[in-house]
Parts: structure tokens; sequence; C-alpha cells
């Protein structure tokens, strides 16, 4: 009797302190949906990127070739403001997440009007750039393996940011009718959302840093872009925008004040 009076203790008390949640319990699951979708996104990718790393070591000399070959062409200078202003539109995602949560609805428009204008921006350049591509030396997706490669993973990226714009559209209309209030369960949809975009850009650091870069490093170097070498002015702005992401925390302006 003794015995079972102490496991009937022991149980008691359990119920009054359960075990702590484990983080993916206490995880919405369209954030849960979101990283998952994340995780294909990444095996998708590194598909490409590994197709074009096995081309690397078993046909160097025909890299060679076609990296000269399209290298002559790439607009160097404006493919790296192009990667600029995608990776700042990371910043004006964050800067309008950082408004829902303090409840500025407005600043939470203008940021996210901001992130569509630059994405489609940068959307705008890359088709420019096929232009010049296909019509220059007629290079295009079946002129080589490479060419393949190049215009898969930088399409594959394109139709990413593409559908990108589109669900920022719709959340920009979301919240021009206040659609986000001070509910953090409505804000889920958001977040997922600022995920995948940051997500996007990302992936362009390894698209430009393998693709592009490659074969080219000389006439980046002799590229002027701000008055500058192409690659300090990349790694400078990259340092700029990596700063401008922790300034609302440093000013303390991250968040809450939720009117």
């Amino acid at each position: 009797m003794a015995s079972h009076a102490v496991t009937a203790t022991d149980l008691h008390h359990s119920e009054e302190h359960p075990p702590e949640m484990i983080w993916s319990a206490k995880t919405p699951i369209g954030l849960m949906g979101m990283l998952f979708f994340i995780g294909s996104e990444i095996a998708l990718f590194g598909s490409f990127f590994m197709s074009y790393f096995f081309m690397r070591v078993a046909g160097e000399a025909d890299y060679s070739t076609w990296a000269a070959q399209v290298g002559d062409i790439l607009p160097l200078k404006v493919v790296t403001y192009n990667s600029l202003i995608l990776f700042t539109s990371s910043v004006t995602i964050h800067y309008a997440e950082i408004c829902l949560a303090r409840g500025a609805r407005r600043a939470q428009a203008f940021w996210l009007g901001a992130t569509i204008v630059l994405g489609l921006t940068f959307l705008s350049v890359q088709i420019a750039e096929y232009k010049v591509l296909v019509t220059a030396d007629f290079i295009g997706p079946s002129t080589s393996s490479y060419s393949s490669v190049f215009f898969s993973l930088t399409g594959l990226h394109g139709s990413h940011v593409l559908v990108g714009a589109i669900l920022l559209s719709i959340m920009l209309v979301r919240t021009l009718r206040g659609h986000y209030g001070p509910d953090p369960q409505q804000h889920v949809g958001f977040k997922t959302m600022s995920i995948y975009w940051h997500f996007v850009d990302l992936v362009w650091v390894f698209v430009f840093g393998l693709i592009y870069v490659p074969g080219n490093w000389g006439r980046w170097t002799d590229t002027q872009v701000f008055g500058m070498p192409g690659q300090f002015a990349f790694f400078g702005g990259a340092a700029v925008i990596v700063f401008l992401l922790f300034l609302p925390n440093l000013i303390g302006k991250g968040a809450p004040k939720h009117k």
C-alpha cells in the first residue's frame, strides 16, 4: 500500500509540473511547414550545384573555355549592382517584420513595398542579362552543359524571386487592409514569408560566388563599382547590409511597442 501511495503522489506532481514542451511542439504549424519546405529547396538547389561541381571536376578545360567565352559578355558591373540590390531587400523585409511587431502598419507597408520593388528590379536586370547572353554569340541554355547549368540555376533562382514577389504583393494588400493585428498568431504567415525571402537572398550568394566569379576574377577586379574594384564593392556593400540588419536592435528599435 505504501509503495502505491508513493506512485500516486509522483503522478500527481508530474501532472502539476509536466515536462517542458519541445521546440517543435511550440512552433506554429505554418512556420514548421516553411522550414520543411526550405529543407527541400536546399536539396533542390544542391542537386544543381552538385551537377556543376561534377562537370568542373570532369572537364576543367571545357569549363575554362566556356568561362572565358561568357566572361567577355557578362556585365559583371551590372551583376554586382544587382546582387547588392537583392541583398538590400533582406534589410527591407526585416524592417517590415519589425514594423509588424511594433504595430506600425504604414511603415510596414512602405518597407514591404520597397522589398517588392527591389525584387522585381533584380528580376528585370536578370532578364536583360539573359537577352545580352542569348543575342551575343548565340549563348543559350543548349549551347553547352555549362550553359545549361548556368541558365538552370539562375532561372530557378529567378523563378523563386518572382513567386516571392507575388506572395509579398498579397501580403502588402493584407497589410493595407489591416489583417495583421497585435496577436502574434496573426504574424505567422508574414514571418514564414520573411524566412523564404531571406533564403532566396542567401542562395544568390552561392549562385554568384560559384557561377559568376570563377574564371572572371581578373575582370571583376578590373571592374569599377562605386569607384572601387568589384570584389571590394561587393564585400563592402554586403558588410553594410549586415550592419543595417542589426541596426534596429543596436538602437533599441527591434520591437516591441504595439498600438
